[in-house]
């Protein structure tokens, strides 16, 4: 997805946040709204990182295109980047001096470091299924060498096998010739 895409959902549920501490929610439900929130933002810091890195590796014989010129795609990461700055320190607020302050800097504090450490975890999982795909491909190739090399092997004692009982009938025909 595009990050103009994702920073609207981010809006939205920001706008859920907003709301629910206005309404006067319970806690949960404003946590709630938060986690909606911060797994758009994630979703947008990913997207953003992304475009940044351009890690994306073209197809050998696909040919290029692209949705939005470099201009545009610039200024969709730019304003989803200020958006998202916006946001954060809009809730940083709320749980300084607005209506989450009862909470203080202590729930801001559990709220960044729960944010921080789902990312971990899920960057943790990534680089374990990087490695659990390594992990298969070299397992593939090795089994694969291995059954060719045990086939030859095979191949190659049947081969042997089949030349010395050939070469014994042959010595029994001449023996037999012999005798007659």
């Amino acid at each position: 997805m595009d990050p103009i895409t994702i920073l609207a959902a981010a809006t939205a549920a920001y706008n859920g946040v907003k709301k629910a501490v206005e309404l006067g929610r319970e806690v949960s439900d404003i946590y709630g709204q938060l986690g909606q929130w911060a797994g758009h933002i994630g979703d947008l810091k990913t997207c953003i990182d992304g475009i940044e890195k351009n890690d994306a590796k073209p197809k050998l014989f696909k040919a290029l295109t692209f949705e939005k010129s470099e201009t545009a795609e610039a200024f969709d990461v730019f304003a989803a980047k200020q958006k998202m700055k916006e946001m954060e320190d809009e809730i940083f607020h709320m749980f300084m001096y607005g209506d989450l302050c009862h909470l203080g800097i202590d729930g801001y504090r559990e709220f960044k470091q729960m944010r921080k450490d789902i990312h971990d975890k899920r960057q943790k999982m990534v680089l374990e299924q990087i490695k659990m795909r390594k992990d298969f491909i070299y397992n593939i190739k090795m089994g694969t060498v291995i059954t060719v090399t045990a086939i030859l092997c095979v191949l190659i004692i049947w081969g042997t096998i089949e030349i010395i009982a050939g070469n014994g009938k042959q010595e029994d025909a001449k023996v037999t010739t012999k005798k007659l």
